[in-house]
């Protein structure tokens, strides 16, 4: 779990860090130029017969705090980085150089920097506390964004330990304890000087606040009640048990008590200035631990009432985690599974589900919507499918499925719904039974109609007057057409009941497009049809219904194309398929309307302006192809060009895996 972290502690400690690289570089510079170069000591040596900060030690701040500058920004550039690491790389070289030259007593630094004419009788080398301190701050420097797998930054260890060198010579100045800055058996003169204490303190607080809500800064940069308690209570931690103890010892020195009065002073003055330092930390705990309990049982309750609310719903309910194991099933969803004891599925659930698409064929377990949502984090909304329960009662469903994005974008579950559509499919059922009852019984009208005006037509041998001949041929026209609808209703019925008897028989394609072209051309209006197509494009099908679908391709190229504009055909073969596309130039087919146009009844936006029609022209095509075992689909470009394209299996492939009956 990540801490949260506040913004404005993160932005002060990234500033701050900038700070100290600048003073850094800035005290080096000077001390390098000023003391050394031009020869005021007053700026090597801040208090007379204290240890001098030499010249490696200036040159080692000044490359340690160009190492800082560049790598302060969260994300540097290239070049930035890798002369940031390269400057942080030379300054721990230093210190390895300097630590080497102790052990082997070589003074290689007092060669480099003999040329300054300050240095002249005087040790150069930097005492071991200063010359460790560059090493492992270089190193921290080097290492600032390597991150451990669990999180930890070697580099702010390193600050760390740097930070408690520095801080142990600075309290040894303040105290007098010379031990603590500069070590016993050395050289006279040879120690961490004062500002070189300060200034590697300022720098080790610069490389923790570089990376703020790293490691262990998250700690200190958080918004939680440990995180502003620490706060808190860091600073007088600090410089608490320092002042205390400053202040006892100068009453010793100055001879007001003796040393175990001192000591019996310091350790009541800290346990006294402890106390309210603790109490505001329980007092801050307590009021954490108040908001916590009061969330939780906030939370519980609201957890309550949303299952409550899951568990009441009419529609079944899976939330599932991110390895998809079930956390929640209501009771509409316990009773759509077909087992909820024996066997696992893929993600180990004991709830299985048995869902399968409308025809009836088994859905592969990788097109699942919940298991989409969870793998893929692919979101699914209504699609129909059908569940079989334990009772082996075929339920017919709107399977939906929502991805849960977790923190930062991480994958976190998803939530399944299914929503039983029994009623639905009911009232679907009773409108295509009332359907096609309608149009069987529109059947006995019309045909009386057709009889009686045959028989007006007939009614004398020379035929009718010519002033009836055209009112009759309106009625001719219009029974024509009413037998139209009637059989594109019963057409949509035998399709929705899958009872569509088709009489099937090798087709030539070719052929076929050939004829119906001849006999469209009289509708055509005097708009040219052009065909391209094979020699030789033989399907398994049935004729007759064949004919249909092309009739009714042309017919809407030749209602809806623009006038005196050509009608292009073309039979081609891709793959084991055959494709026959019919394309017109005319106003095209808005894209959002383009899912819409193969459903029951539906008519695009003006069209009832250029042909009649009830919309079941397309629906039947659809039916009828997909009983033949292809495919029909189309394209537009609004106001250019708009192909209807179907496709249809060869003879061979149609032969071995379709046969005659009923779809």
């Amino acid at each position: 779990m990540t801490l949260s972290v506040d913004s404005r502690i993160s932005t002060f400690l990234q500033r701050l860090a900038f700070i100290a690289a600048s003073t850094s570089v800035l005290v080096g510079a000077v001390v390098l130029v000023g003391g050394w170069g031009l020869g005021v000591e007053a700026l090597t040596v801040l208090v007379p017969g204290l240890p001098a900060m030499v010249p490696g030690t200036a040159a080692g701040l000044i490359l340690t705090g160009t190492a800082l500058g560049l790598l302060c920004p969260a994300t540097p550039s290239p070049h930035r980085r890798w002369v940031g690491r390269g400057c942080a790389a030379l300054a721990s070289l230093l210190g390895v150089l300097v630590l080497a030259g102790y052990v082997f007593h070589q003074g290689w630094l007092d060669t480099l920097f003999a040329w300054l004419p300050s240095t002249r009788a005087r040790s150069l080398s930097p005492s071991p506390q200063t010359a460790l301190c560059f090493l492992l701050l270089g190193l921290a420097l080097v290492l600032l964004d390597v991150e451990t797998p669990r999180g930890r930054r070697p580099a702010q260890y390193l600050a760390l330990t740097v930070a408690l060198l520095s801080w142990t010579a600075v309290i040894g100045y303040g105290t007098g304890a010379s031990q603590l800055h500069t070590l016993p058996g050395l050289p006279a003169g040879i120690g961490m000087a004062l500002h070189t204490c300060v200034a590697f303190f300022v720098l080790s607080l610069g490389a923790l606040g570089a990376r703020p809500t790293h490691g262990l800064m998250r700690t200190l940069t958080g918004t939680h009640a440990g995180s502003v308690m620490v706060r808190r209570l860091l600073p007088p931690l600090l410089l608490g048990p320092y002042v205390v103890g400053h202040l006892s010892l100068l009453g010793t020195r100055a001879g007001l008590y003796s040393a175990s009065t001192a000591f019996a002073l310091v350790t009541g003055m800290l346990t006294f200035m402890g106390l309210p330092f603790l109490w505001s930390a329980s007092r801050r705990l307590n009021h954490a631990g108040l908001a916590l309990e009061q969330a939780w049982r906030t939370e519980v309750l609201q957890r309550a009432w949303l299952m409550s609310i899951i568990e009441q719903m009419p529609d079944g309910v899976l939330i599932l985690d991110e390895q998809g194991h079930i956390l929640v099933a209501n009771a509409a969803a316990k009773s759509l599974c077909v087992s909820d004891s024996s066997g696992l599925d893929a993600f180990g659930n004991r709830f299985l589900f048995d869902l399968r698409r409308p025809s009836g064929e088994p859905l592969p377990w990788e097109e699942v919507p919940f298991v989409r949502a969870v793998t893929r984090g692919e979101l699914e909304a209504g699609v129909e499918l059908s569940l079989w329960t334990r009772e082996g009662r075929r339920v017919p469903v709107l399977a939906s499925a929502t991805p849960i994005q977790g923190r930062q974008g991480t994958p976190g579950g998803a939530v399944s719904i299914f929503r039983d559509i029994t009623p639905l499919k009911e009232l679907e059922r009773q409108r295509e039974e009332w359907t096609s009852v309608v149009a069987h019984d529109l059947r006995q009208p019309v045909s009386v109609i057709a009889l009686a005006l045959d028989a007006l037509r007939h009614d004398t041998p020379e035929g009718p007057p010519a002033h009836q001949e055209e009112p009759l041929q309106w009625i001719d026209t219009s029974v024509g057409n009413l037998r139209r609808m009637i059989e594109d209703l019963l057409d949509a019925s035998r399709i929705e009941a899958r009872q569509l008897r088709l009489e099937r028989q090798p087709v030539s394609l070719t052929e076929h497009v050939h004829a119906c072209v001849r006999r469209m051309e009289a509708q055509a209006r005097g708009r040219p049809i052009r065909v391209t197509a094979l020699d030789e494009a033989l399907t398994l099908g049935d004729p007759l219904r064949i004919d249909q679908v092309i009739t009714n391709l042309l017919s809407n190229a030749v209602k809806y194309g623009t006038p005196q504009t050509p009608i292009d055909v073309e039979v081609t073969r891709e793959e084991d398929e055959l494709r026959v596309s019919v394309s017109n130039e005319g106003p095209g087919i808005p894209p959002e309307e383009l899912p819409q146009l193969f459903r029951r009844f539906h008519r695009t936006p003006g069209s009832h302006k250029q042909a009649a029609g009830i919309g079941l022209g397309l629906y039947i095509c659809k039916g009828l192809i997909e009983a033949h075992g292809g495919r029909l689909w189309a394209t537009s470009t609004p106001g250019r060009r708009t192909t209807f394209s179907f496709s249809l299996p060869e003879v061979e492939r149609a032969s071995s895996s379709l046969a005659s009956g009923t779809h």
